[in-house]
């Protein structure tokens, strides 16, 4: 601190030593023109006696000034600035003029920064308010049409087209529940609960609750729990992972041809995987690094229209927050494998 204010006056030091060297030239000169002489002794005295003058104003100056210039390095050197800074700053009292009318303009901007952010922050609550509430209100309509079909299935003869409606109003339902999902991102810590959970009573109730859409689609599940142990995560967040997941491997497996969803699980030292794996299309090589970007579809988003893009990007947020990683294995025309690993006993601790 103390050389960066030494720093600032550095120009005006040099200049008052050269004034101070022209002032004893003017004098020797002068002696000269008299017949006298300036010794080296009286030119270093003088010399001398104007350096103790200039450390005493510098010393006075930096007194005065260290509660403002130590406040200032402080916030300097912060990786994050407060809005509030021009309040510490002010409280310091700023030793200058020039200080005064450069604070009174970043407590300016800082308040007009605040208000900014205060409207964003309100848009972004009603934003999120209409999101969530026309998810519930949407939620009841597709409720209601599942029992429809139901209610169809038992009284019609001719059950095709109602399959048809039940594999919309699925899309429908899922569409909604990942818009949900995603608003809720934002209040993530908010909505976490670390607690033991049980990934392979996920993934039965997950298939259970799926078994429409395996014989639908002619698809069947296998699963393989036998190392499977549990883990420290949260219930409610791993299961929206692994919800995205086996939808993603229903939407790209073979339809109606026999096709096999595999679940395992696999110790591996301190850490234990989960992987699905399905027989369906794959990913290509030059999409595989993309995967998880926020909208990306890639070239197996132009083939299925089912595709947002959000899927992966949701379940590999939720996975990263929850302390665990996720990744995949793809072969084009033979299959993907998204795998989950559990690296300790203690969420968020790697």
């Amino acid at each position: 601190m103390i050389r960066t204010f030494l720093k600032d006056r550095l120009a005006m030091i040099l200049f008052f030593y050269m004034n101070t060297g022209l002032l004893i030239l003017a004098a020797s000169l002068y002696m000269h023109i008299s017949n006298e002489q300036i010794n080296a002794p009286i030119a270093f005295y003088l010399l001398l006696l104007t350096s103790f003058f200039l450390i005493v104003w510098l010393a006075v100056d930096y007194l005065h000034q260290k509660t403002y210039l130590k406040k200032l390095h402080r916030l300097a050197h912060q990786k994050t600035i407060a809005l509030d800074s021009s309040y510490e700053l002010e409280a310091a009292n700023p030793p200058s003029r020039e200080a005064q009318a450069w604070l009174r303009l970043h407590k300016r901007a800082q308040e007009d920064i605040q208000r900014e952010v205060e409207r964003l922050e309100q848009a972004q609550k009603r934003h999120q308010m209409f999101i969530n509430q026309w998810v519930h209100h949407m939620k009841t309509p597709v409720s209601v049409i599942s029992l429809l079909i139901q209610e169809g299935k038992q009284t019609l003869t001719d059950k095709e087209w109602l399959d048809d409606i039940s594999a919309e109003n699925d899309r429908f339902r899922h569409g909604l529940e990942l818009m949900l999902h995603l608003a809720r991102l934002d209040h993530f810590s908010l909505d976490l609960k670390a607690e033991l959970v049980d990934p392979a009573a996920i993934a039965r109730e997950l298939i259970n609750e799926e078994k429409r859409q395996f014989i639908r689609r002619g698809i069947f599940p296998e699963l393989d729990a036998e190392e499977a142990e549990p883990v420290a995560s949260d219930s409610k967040w791993l299961r929206v992972v692994i919800a995205q997941l086996l939808h993603n491997a229903l939407k790209y497996s073979p339809q109606k041809q026999q096709a096999r969803i595999r679940f395992s699980f696999k110790k591996q030292h301190h850490q234990l995987e989960f992987s699905i794996a399905d027989s369906g299309v794959g990913i290509p090589a030059k999409d595989l690094p993309r995967v998880f970007d926020p909208f990306f579809t890639g070239e197996n988003g132009r083939r299925y229209q089912e595709s947002t893009g959000m899927g992966l990007y949701l379940a590999q947020t939720i996975a990263r927050e929850l302390g665990h990683r996720l990744y995949l294995h793809s072969d084009p025309g033979k299959g993907t494998t998204a795998t989950l690993v559990f690296s300790s006993k203690t969420l968020h601790q790697t």
